[in-house]
């Protein structure tokens, strides 16, 4: 085994040593890390001897050799002259050591499924096959006929072979990963957040999601013991996250996969000329028109007005089917539980896409889009700290103030600082101006009037046609235990003609490329006055 002493010293070598070879930081790092990899497996063989590394350094450097020539076979189909192979011993060091590490755990993994057989098929199967006792013997020993002692031997290879089946199960090697949200009225204590932050609720819920599972069937699923998800099953229940049916969990929200995220947006791309690049085509034909509006921040370059614009418009779209009035929760809130499994990687056409969806919040609305992310924006409107509802306060007094730096108190300086360093306020010698766009109540009807309202009447068969299809896919990506929440699916899907319509024009080239989560998370943020 290496000591920190030797790894310390050699590492920077090794390092130089490999960069010469390669000729590529990464690449060198790569080399590096195999050959350390190569060096504990062979000092682990040297140990296991009997016969302990006398010399690591010689060792190192011959493993290195080692590695890098057998690179070099990797890399060269046709050589013209032999390499001098004779350091090595023919042996793939980390090899033997991936397969000693295999061979390990299968072991301890039949031991445990040998376990969980009956007393009188474990018996038999241990005396045939670890002492290989001739069955006539083994029937006598366990007072059984020949031909049952087969029947139990066949059943015992088929529970085992079922059990390598499960033994590669997602939940157990490759949990699954819930993105919790909700459409509704938040409150403090909400209970998705304590699911966001459990690896295992997520895969409890994930796990229930297709079909109703037993307490034990889910224990065998994530590879833990039952008493450890007894309890998590039970509030999980009781926030009216899963239900219990005769025995068996159902979960009761919707979870929604990225495979099915990408089904809806072909129904988008569909419609994509029709609805979504008419919507923009319009916004950027009244450019005039919105300019004189005179809000603030109208004076935006339009690819960056346009964020704003495809949101607020979309927002006030009418949609032919409305999202049911949320139930009220046991946690206190009023709203849909949602949830996103996010095991599966993102089509690279949505890569960029943190999609946080659409808030509002006494006169602040924002739409998290474009590598948000867990946005300071995000945390402010929900606002249940002291320091978001004190940030909240102070940003909608400078606001009413036409951002006069004389309506800050002294106590209020700090928090003054704060929005200036969040990035709600930039500071211009002694001015202060906002980052986002603000609207009078006046503006905003005027922009609603005169710019949305006839697109809105213009494109309402084309919003019923997609409304059908869309209707389509969510009754079939449901299963069966949800179909009640087919509406609340489909009205989902509605709304994300603001999410896919800013997706196709990202995509076009039309909407402004924000160079980083800063200059990214105050696009679409506004203030309407009430």
């Amino acid at each position: 085994m290496p000591d920190e002493r030797l790894i310390t010293e050699l590492s920077p070598r090794l390092l130089r040593w490999a960069w010469g070879k390669t000729g590529c930081r990464g690449q060198a790092e790569d080399l590096t890390q195999e050959v350390w990899l190569q060096y504990l497996s062979a000092a682990r063989r040297e140990e296991a001897a009997g016969t302990p590394v006398r010399d690591p350094e010689r060792l190192l450097w011959r493993v290195a050799r080692f590695v890098w020539l057998k690179r070099l076979r990797q890399l060269t189909a046709h050589r013209t002259q032999p390499l001098d192979e004779s350091h090595a011993d023919g042996h793939d060091f980390a090899a033997d050591l991936a397969d000693r590490q295999e061979e390990a755990r299968l072991a301890a993994w039949v031991r445990q499924q040998v376990m969980n057989l009956s007393h009188l098929q474990r018996e038999a199967m241990i005396l045939f096959y670890v002492r290989q006792l001739p069955q006539k013997e083994i029937a006598r020993r366990l007072g059984i006929s020949e031909g049952t002692l087969r029947w139990h031997l066949c059943e015992t290879r088929r529970k085992i072979r079922e059990g390598a089946y499960n033994m590669n199960a997602e939940f157990v090697y490759t949990p699954r990963k819930l993105g919790m949200g909700i459409n509704g009225q938040d409150t403090p204590d909400n209970a998705t957040r304590r699911v966001g932050n459990s690896l295992l609720m997520q895969n409890l819920c994930c796990a229930c999601y297709h079909e109703g599972r037993t307490a034990q069937e889910l224990a065998e699923m994530l590879g833990v013991a039952r008493p450890y998800i007894e309890h998590d099953l039970e509030w999980l229940v009781e926030q009216e996250l899963l239900r219990e049916e005769k025995g068996r969990y159902f979960t009761d929200f919707l979870i929604t996969t990225s495979q099915q995220e990408t089904e809806m947006l072909r129904v988008f791309e569909a419609h994509k000329a029709t609805l979504c690049d008419a919507i923009t085509g319009h916004l950027l034909a009244h450019e005039a028109v919105i300019r004189a509006i005179g809000f603030i921040g109208c004076d935006k370059p339009m690819n960056r007005l346009l964020w704003l614009l495809i949101y607020l418009f979309t927002r006030r779209l009418p949609l032919p089917v409305e999202t049911p009035d949320p139930p009220y929760r046991p946690d206190g809130g009023k709203y849909w539980p949602l949830g996103f499994d996010r095991t599966e990687p993102v089509d690279p056409i949505r890569r960029d896409f943190a999609y946080n969806g659409s808030m509002c919040n006494n006169g602040f609305y924002w739409f998290g889009l474009h590598n948000f992310g867990q946005s300071e924006i995000e945390s402010m409107m929900d606002a249940w700290t002291a320091e978001y509802k004190a940030l909240r306060t102070l940003l909608e007094k400078l606001i009413h103030a036409d951002f006069d730096p004389a309506c800050v108190t002294e106590d209020e300086q700090y928090t003054l600082a704060q929005l200036i360093g969040k990035g709600f306020i930039t500071k211009d010698g002694d001015a202060l101006r906002p980052s986002f766009a603000i609207f009078t109540r006046a503006q905003y009807d005027r922009l609603y009037q005169e710019v949305f309202r006839p697109l809105a009447d213009a494109l309402q068969p084309e919003i019923l046609r997609l409304a059908d299809d869309l209707h389509t896919v969510a009754a079939a990506i449901l299963p069966t235990h949800l179909q009640h929440l087919a509406t609340l699916a489909q009205s989902q899907a509605q709304h994300d003609v603001a999410y896919t319509t800013e997706l196709f024009a990202f995509l076009d080239g039309t909407l402004y490329h924000p160079a980083d989560k800063r200059d990214g998370e105050f696009l679409t943020l506004a203030y309407i006055f009430r």
